[in-house]
């Protein structure tokens, strides 16, 4: 959290509802677990005498006013409308707030039982008392309890503007430190959020193929400021990408309550998570408890609907027991319930420890400091993922909150990093910490779908690394977040890349590669003299470099259309396609056969079957086809593009032809054939130096491969749904790649470097 503030509010921006879904439109919400309906009490409508909107509820029209949520006992035959109406009536001071939607609770321990007997269910309505008045509003038959709507503290944007500012005093950390030396500069960064990826192993979690594709984490916080949203004129100019809705009909509009902290905590997340899909759930306007139990029936409301948000992350708390002492300290609260109902439903739920540590705390903390008095109410619940910090130097942040929270001993369960350059100069607080391991936690709800709460909180702590005394403590819990060891620890078996190999030779063209399948690959070059040149591996060693004679003006392009045999292509003296069709035991009793054209550019091949696909770029730059059916080949059709360099194709099935090419603008573009018609060209991207690559080891999967301007080679993967970003996967290439598939899987990609020697790289 920027400036060291652990921090939330409410929401009137939630529109009392929550019932928005993730495109601003209006969505019916499915039942709740304890009621069949939630009906609207119609917002702003004046019901009586007793009856508020929310525009009036700071009227100054009683002294000693106090905002509470009200606890209802409700028939399931009356319904809430008429409850709701008729609670307080004999109390003229009591003002229902009608623009905020009841919420459903689970019922509290103390009334389950003749709740359930009496056929009732329990709402919660927000509303305002006189204080005098609340003990008489308790006593109506109707009413469970009143709580008061308990404040949460939003940031001050003046401060964060002064971008040198600690918001606890710096200091050397030495003196109180209960864990070696600590840090109390939040405004100094220890390095970048890129840092902190390289320093937890993500960027190799990364490779493995998983970056939160999929997954949709909601940012509770105040606001974030979408990619594509229309702002307030008052918002920075700062955008968030990947910001999909929220429970707000303006979700993606606002971040300067808070002073841009959602927009600090969803840039965390995505450091982590770069591909995964954020929920703008703002609490911010009104700072209460309320705005969050709306915005927490929201997001279980959604997850019934399609299984998003699949993790909410939450930066904001309570800094003193005096704010609110029952939610501080009771697990009765209806907020607390409704967060352990979130838990339930399956969300993963992560929870900022707080900013009151004992060395350093925040000055918003008072008294409350320290081991057993800087961890309140939801944030230390036993269920909850409750994160500490630290900073990527292993140095224990000082005003991280201390166990043991006052509804669980054993907190926090583990420290996350934070006091790095990330949205602001510095993401600081306990507020930076929570976000980078909900993204963490992203990659891993990827990695394994329907992994449950526990599971990987138990997972994160057995893995954590312990830089205090051995085992638990009060001040860092299991210790600090350890991303790749649990990551290994939960999939060891899944796909790594391997490092660059070199496979020797003197290539002059980009290789080409096929295999014949798991532990069968072959690849080819063009040497020096022009001829062709091919080394096999057998799973075990490779064979030296052997000469296929002939006479090469491109990189070469392979299929094995049957068990040991391989039909090679290149473009000969005159510009024309040359097969070799062969037993790839017996190169040298094959002869190279002429199949005409005029190629301007190099070869590709691809089908599957006895039918095989050819194509090549023409003199006016388009890509051409020719098709052998298994007796006969077509003649050449123009596909039309613009290529500027050669293309390339796979099949993933029956009459599925998929075809790439870099274009004029040197991106990649994509065409595919569905047996009976082609598509259009749809660009992919990117700036590329040579013609791509693609291959697949299944139905539907495509993964592409490309060299950028730096040299380095890039993948592009598809599940036939979505497309992944690029990612760089290193090497330095002087031609286009090569790839193919042994399996489900299992790729090799190939690469000409610096030295002219073939390279491999594998996943695997």
């Amino acid at each position: 959290m920027q400036n060291n503030d652990f921090n939330a509010s409410g929401n009137g921006s939630v529109n009392g509802n929550g019932n928005g879904n993730g495109n601003g439109k209006s969505k019916q919400a499915p039942p709740s677990s304890n009621s069949s309906n939630m009906p609207s009490l119609g917002m702003g409508e004046s019901r009586g005498t007793g009856v508020m909107s929310s525009a009036q509820m700071n009227a100054d029209s009683f002294s000693a006013m106090q905002k509470v949520l009200v606890e209802l006992r409700v028939s399931r035959t009356q319904g809430i409308v008429g409850a709701s109406e008729n609670v307080g009536a004999s109390i003229d001071s009591f003002r229902l707030d009608t623009a905020y939607e009841p919420v459903p609770v689970a019922p509290s321990s103390n009334v389950v039982a003749s709740i359930m007997a009496a056929n009732e269910e329990t709402y919660i309505i927000r509303g305002e008392v006189e204080e005098r008045r609340i003990a008489e509003l308790e006593a109506q038959p109707s009413v469970v309890k009143v709580y008061k709507d308990t404040p949460i503290a939003p940031f001050n944007q003046s401060v964060l503007e002064k971008t040198t500012y600690d918001l606890v005093k710096p200091m050397d950390g030495k003196g109180n430190c209960p864990v070696g030396t600590c840090d109390c500069s939040p405004t100094t960064a220890k390095g970048t959020i890129a840092d902190v990826a390289k320093y937890f192993g993500v960027d190799q979690i990364w490779a493995a193929g998983f970056k939160g594709q999929g997954i949709v984490v909601g940012v509770v916080d105040g606001g974030i400021t979408a990619e594509g949203r229309p702002v307030d004129p008052f918002e920075g100019i700062r955008r968030i990408p990947n910001v999909i809705g929220g429970p707000a009909q303006d979700w993606g509009t606002k971040a300067r309550s808070w002073g841009e902290h959602g927009n600090m905590c969803a840039t965390d997340i995505l450091g982590m998570a770069p591909e995964a899909k954020l929920y703008d759930c703002r609490i911010a306007g009104g700072d209460s408890i309320s705005n969050a139990l709306a915005v927490f029936q929201w997001a279980i409301n959604q997850h019934r609907i399609d299984g998003t948000p699949h993790i909410l992350s939450n930066s904001w708390g309570i800094y003193q027991k005096s704010w609110d002492e029952f939610y501080a300290t009771n697990a009765d609260h209806p907020f607390t319930r409704k967060v352990v109902e979130a838990i339930n439903e399956g969300i993963i739920m992560l929870f900022a420890a707080g900013n009151c540590g004992g060395t350093c705390p925040a000055d918003r903390c008072g008294g409350d400091i320290g081991s057993g008095k800087s961890i309140w109410g939801a944030n230390g619940h036993p269920l909850v993922m409750t994160v500490g910090a630290v900073n990527k130097d292993e140095q224990f942040v000082g005003y991280s909150s201390q166990g043991p929270a006052t509804l669980d001993p054993n907190k926090p369960d583990f420290c996350s990093v934070t006091h790095f350059r990330g949205y602001f100069g510095s993401d600081n607080g306990t507020s930076a910490a929570c976000p980078i391991a909900a993204g963490v936690a992203a990659l891993f709800t990827q990695a394994k779908p329907g992994i449950t709460q526990e599971e990987m909180k138990d997972l994160f702590k057995q893995t954590a690394k312990n830089i205090g005394e051995p085992g638990f403590d009060q001040n860092t819990g299991a210790g600090i977040l350890q991303p790749k060891v649990a990551f290994d620890k939960l999939n060891p078996q899944l796909p790594r890349w391997s490092e660059w190999e070199s496979l020797g030779g003197n290539a002059f063209s980009a290789p080409g590669a096929v295999s014949l399948g798991e532990k069968r690959l072959n690849i080819f070059a063009i040497g020096g003299d022009s001829a062709v040149y091919e080394k096999t591996w057998d799973g075990t060693t490779w064979t030296e470099w052997e000469s296929l004679s002939g006479f090469s003006l491109s990189a070469p392009a392979a299929i094995s259309p049957t068990p040991n045999r391989i039909d090679t292509f290149t473009i000969g003296k005159q510009r024309q396609i040359q097969r070799l069709s062969c037993s790839d035991t017996s190169w040298g009793a094959c002869e190279w056969e002429n199949l005409g054209g005029f190629c301007k550019q190099g070869v590709a091949v691809s089908g599957w079957g006895t039918r095989q696909d050819v194509f090549t770029v023409g003199a006016d730059n388009a890509v051409y086809q020719m098709t052998w059916d298994g007796s006969t080949w077509s003649n050449w059709t123009s596909l039309g593009g613009l290529a500027l360099s050669a293309p390339s194709s796979v099949s993933w099935g029956e009459n599925r032809i998929d075809l790439f090419v870099r274009s004029g603008d040197h991106a990649i573009y994509h065409k595919y054939w569905n047996g009976q018609v082609w598509s259009d060209w749809v660009s992919l991207g990117g700036l590329w130096l040579y013609a791509p690559s693609v291959t697949s080891w299944g139905k539907n999967r495509l993964d592409v491969f490309a060299v950028g301007t730096d040299n380095a080679v890039y993948r592009k993967y598809s599940d036939g749904v979505t497309w992944s970003s690029w990612e760089n996967i290193g090497g330095t290439a002087i031609s286009a790649p090569a790839a193919t598939s042994q399996g489900s899987n299992k790729l090799d990609v190939f690469i000409v470097g610096g030295n002219n020697a073939v390279y491999k790289k594998s996943l695997s």
